[in-house]
């Protein structure tokens, strides 16, 4: 008896991935919430996975985390989510913003990518 694992058809996938990409999926960092991107350029992804490299040089790192953090939320929300995580009371520290961090990290990975 051979063992086979159902697949879906591709454009039962497809349609997957369409319908992903249009739901509008947020973060709440205390009590406010912001929108994220709808999708997010892969060169943003790999400057992020790169930067987790422990022999990446830290300044680097902070730049490829900000980089992603204003590229994941929606540009109508970015500039109020910016605002946010400068001027909150109380302020928000690194494990805070690593917190922030891993939570869109985690929705934005989780998306199914678009085939081309």
């Amino acid at each position: 008896m051979s063992d086979t694992t159902a697949v879906a058809p591709i454009d039962q996938v497809e349609a997957l991935a369409a319908e992903a990409a249009q739901k509008s999926e947020t973060i709440t960092v205390r009590e406010e919430s912001f929108e994220l991107a709808p999708q997010i350029p892969a060169i943003v992804m790999l400057r992020l996975t790169a930067a987790g490299d422990s022999k990446t040089a830290p300044a680097r790192q902070m730049g490829a985390i900000l980089d992603f953090l204003n590229h994941a939320v929606a540009v109508d929300d970015r500039e109020r989510f910016m605002d946010f995580l400068e001027e909150a009371d109380p302020i928000i520290d690194f494990d805070e913003l690593n917190k922030i961090l891993e939570s869109a990290t985690e929705v934005i990975a989780a998306r199914p990518t678009e085939q081309s």
